[in-house]
């Protein structure tokens, strides 16, 4: 199965004189402090990763900075450790009617001021880098784009990655067939599926990530 990472939009027409994409403020102070207590670090979250979903506060309060409308996948503030956008009931119904494992991503109800259609926080849980195929990952000196590396193992790369980025991400062959990848320290993924019907309902807020300094290639091995 193909993957595309994601980003939110740049077109010129959704975003017209603004500098940053649509982006929702999260509100809820119980959220924000859970998060502080429970999610501050990647750490952090792996330790209470089997709980944190479940205990994450419900009930949660938003509101759109400084946009006329919202869309269908939109970013968001402060950052929170594995939520990777504000996305429309629209997005949640795609995931449904392709039966989407339910262990790839957790859907958090926000409320959004002004505005009375539904929207989630969507979360992908992070796949660890002890996942990771090392062999087949590459990384690039961060100044000195060139300068291209590999590691044999996890505990190389962690003895001497401090200058380098990962370009090339290389997953165990038992996540080829999930639909959302979000690897640690790398950025998301949908399935080619969930692109088509995206495409197909006209999602309106996201760009595929084809290029340029933030693009990662993902392959499985």
């Amino acid at each position: 199965m193909n993957h595309y990472q994601l980003s939110f939009t740049l077109e010129k027409s959704i975003r017209r004189n603004y500098e940053m994409p649509h982006t929702i403020s999260i509100e809820s102070k119980e959220f924000l402090r859970y998060n502080l207590e429970k999610n501050k670090t990647i750490s952090m979250y792996f330790e209470n990763k089997k709980s944190l979903y479940d205990e994450m506060p419900d009930n949660l309060r938003g509101k759109l900075i400084k946009r006329k409308g919202v869309i269908d996948f939109m970013d968001f503030t402060p950052s929170c450790i594995s939520l990777v956008a504000v996305v429309s009931h629209k997005i949640k119904q795609i995931f449904e009617r392709l039966n989407v494992s339910e262990d790839e991503y957790v859907f958090k109800k926000i409320s959004i001021k002004d505005y009375d259609e539904e929207f989630y926080l969507l979360f992908i849980p992070i796949i660890p880098d002890t996942e990771f195929v090392y062999p087949k990952c590459i990384f690039k000196d961060m100044f000195d784009n060139g300068n291209i590396k590999t590691f044999n193992n996890r505990a190389e790369y962690y003895n001497d990655s401090h200058d380098f980025l990962l370009k090339k991400i290389a997953l165990k062959n038992i996540y080829r067939d999930y639909d959302l990848l979000y690897p640690q320290g790398c950025g998301f993924y949908f399935s080619e599926r969930i692109i088509n019907a995206m495409q197909h309902d006209n999602i309106v807020g996201y760009d595929l990530v084809k290029g340029g300094y933030f693009y990662e290639e993902m392959v499985f091995g």
